[in-house]
């Protein structure tokens, strides 16, 4: 593995790739089987160092305490629970230890784009269309192309729908500018919100919540996220786990 290929999985397996990095890498694992091992087999060296530290941790300690009992003249039985209480505790203690610093590093790590790449994925439009719908605005043939500068340039001089509206959105999040993306979602929600469309309803949603949790507005993305996990017939439920929830109200303590 020469040495640009070993930063490429480092840096996607940190979650530091930019969304469009992110892509084109996943793309190459996708038809790269050789890449894909080599990830696997650098997740698990990660998981493995972990594992080892706290594993060597409770062997010394447990060697330790055996050789005690062993070595020193026999003594009475409530001295001997006493020792193995004592190391029983520094065992505890080490595993204890170990978790602090493997939380500690995990929020250490912890930040806005992390978790939004982690829950990200970008919206594709369908391939096939229902003969009686109306046809293709030019919006959706931009946005199809993923020609996202187009979309916007579209938005400011056309009739929109609010399918439209929604892809701008999309675009201004594809392209960095979450705080437009933000405010063309509300725009959709403000209709697919009352009703005229609950699929749209549920698909802004997810991508705002994301958007505010980009954008650093935790409160909102906190609400937001809550409110669509707490929604048995919400299309995007399963999307926010109380895990990952909390993840994202450490952030404010950052």
């Amino acid at each position: 593995m020469d040495n640009s290929t070993q930063y490429e999985l480092v840096k996607y397996l940190d979650g530091e790739m930019t969304e469009s990095e992110k892509a084109e890498f996943e793309q190459k694992l996708a038809t790269d089987e050789q890449l894909k091992m080599e990830l696997e087999s650098l997740q698990l060296a990660k998981a493995a160092v972990l594992h080892y530290g706290l594993k060597e941790r409770v062997s010394d300690v447990h060697g330790q305490m055996m050789k005690e009992l062993k070595t020193e003249a026999p003594v009475k039985k409530m001295g001997n629970v006493r020792r193995i209480i004592r190391y029983s505790v520094a065992v505890a203690a080490s595993v204890l230890l170990v978790f602090l610093a493997i939380e500690g590093y995990n929020f250490y790590r912890l930040s806005p784009n992390r978790l939004f790449a982690e829950n990200y994925t970008a919206y594709e439009l369908s391939t096939t269309r229902d003969g009686a719908a109306a046809p293709e605005t030019a919006i959706e043939k931009a946005y199809r192309q993923k020609d996202y500068s187009v979309v916007i340039r579209l938005n400011a001089t056309s009739v929109l729908t609010v399918k439209d509206v929604f892809l701008t959105a999309m675009s201004y999040l594809e392209t960095g500018d979450v705080a437009r993306a933000i405010s063309n979602y509300q725009v959709v929600l403000a209709d697919a919100g009352a009703g005229n469309n609950p699929m749209l309803k549920d698909v802004t949603d997810y991508y705002l919540a994301l958007a505010f949790l980009k954008n650093r507005d935790f409160d909102e993305a906190i609400a937001l996220m809550n409110a669509i996990q707490s929604n048995p017939a919400h299309l995007y439920k399963e999307k926010f786990s109380s895990r990952y929830i909390n993840r994202v109200k450490r952030l404010k303590w950052r």
